[in-house]
């Protein structure tokens, strides 16, 4: 990491830190957004909030008489998942429960997603993009991102009878071949929606400053959390990486800007980003997708395969892979943006790197809730086999050869 890099990563360390500091310091004067359980929970604190930050002009303000915290549990790795009943005043403007997302209390976990801006993404995400995407997400009434802090008030999935949501388990035993498909498809119309626009456009829908590799903030950030996860990582899984992936992963960040290059050069689509099983759900004959906190520009393939080694065991995925790739490139072409199947075999080899990557950085910098714990080991087991299966380190020799010639 170059010293301009690592100068960059310490500002905006520090400018988050400032923002920490200063909503600690406006919880005194009543300026800062309210973010713990107990103040979001009055009827007067969501109240005020919903009726402020409501995507949709509301016909009359929303007025909330109890609200009553379910007993519902929702294992996150940055936030507070609430489920709430409502009793509401005269005539009801919202349904009698809804889903509410807060961050983690923990000031380091705030720190970290501040950081890295997801909170302030998925706020602006289904503020100004969910609702022109060929699937189904998440109705949501009010969100706003301020400071360091942030809210989100939705539906709650579990009242619809035609949702099917999937939890760890789910991740663990894996989906059937049958909703995999499904999976491929809605990615695939996802990633035509809008698809081979230029930087323009782009812009207008989700700007460049959001981006986790890209954005002038985000890249130093991604290049020193890359490089400084895999330490960590290994000391908290001792031997569960093996020497040869080790060696692979320290020459990939060795040459982190070539491989960004590729990874975004071309047509781009817009991603999902976090693109597991559990954060697909069952919406009657379709699927929709939730926690859109790592939505970005990219090849539309990333999400494939991240859907993939992350959700399916390692045999199972080794026996049906190129098939199922496969079919993702044949549903592009049905969904009227052809790409070709040799060229996304190859970024999809790429790309693993990006999923061994991930679970690295999330496992050494322990961003992650200790519920998590089991189904991480198992995705870095997922990551290692998927790089070794594909031969990730012959793609990146044949890849760096190419480029210096």
């Amino acid at each position: 990491m170059s010293v301009m890099d690592t100068v960059k990563m310490a500002l905006v360390a520090a400018r988050e830190l400032r923002r920490l500091a200063g909503d600690a310091l406006g919880d005194k004067t009543g300026r800062s957004m309210p973010f713990r359980p107990d103040d979001m929970t009055t009827p007067e604190t969501l109240a005020r909030l919903i009726n402020t930050w409501s995507l949709e002009p509301l016909h009359e303000p929303v007025h909330i008489r109890s609200i009553h915290r379910q007993d519902i549990p929702s294992v996150s790795s940055n936030c507070q998942n609430l489920v709430l009943t409502l009793e509401q005043s005269g005539k009801a403007s919202l349904p009698t429960s809804l889903f509410v997302k807060l961050p983690m209390e923990s000031m380091v976990t705030r720190w970290f997603f501040s950081i890295i801006n997801s909170w302030r993404l998925e706020s602006h995400f289904y503020r100004h993009v969910a609702r022109d995407l060929p699937l189904r997400t998440p109705v949501t009434y009010a969100t706003q991102w301020q400071g360091s802090r942030f809210f989100l008030v939705q539906e709650n999935l579990h009242e619809d009878p035609t949702v099917e949501l999937f939890t760890n388990p789910d991740m663990m035993s894996g989906p059937s071949l049958e909703l995999v498909h499904r999976c491929l498809d809605t990615f695939a119309r996802l990633h035509a929606c809008h698809y081979d626009l230029n930087s323009t456009e782009r812009e207008a829908i989700l700007p460049l400053d959001y981006h986790p590799f890209l954005s002038p903030n985000m890249g130093p950030v991604s290049r020193a959390l890359n490089r400084l996860g895999l330490g960590p990582c290994i000391k908290k899984r001792p031997g569960e990486i093996p020497t040869d992936v080790i060696s692979t992963y320290k020459t990939t960040v060795k040459n982190w800007d070539a491989l960004l290059d590729y990874w975004f050069s071309g047509p781009l689509s817009l991603l999902h980003g976090d693109s597991h099983l559990g954060n697909f759900f069952v919406s009657g004959d379709e699927m929709g997708m939730l926690d859109w906190q790592a939505t970005h520009w990219g090849k539309g393939i990333r999400d494939v395969q991240y859907f993939l080694i992350d959700s399916l065991p390692a045999d199972i995925l080794a026996d049906h892979e190129r098939e199922l790739v496969d079919y993702y490139v044949e549903r592009r072409g049905v969904h009227g943006t052809a790409i070709d199947a040799q060229q996304t075999w190859q970024e999809y080899r790429s790309f693993t790197f990006h999923t061994v990557m991930t679970i690295i950085v999330s496992i050494g910098f322990g961003a992650l809730n200790k519920e998590q714990d089991t189904l991480m080991a198992e995705i870095l087991s997922r990551s290692v086999a998927a790089v070794q299966r594909v031969d990730y380190a012959g793609w990146l020799e044949e890849f760096l050869v190419e480029g210096s010639s």
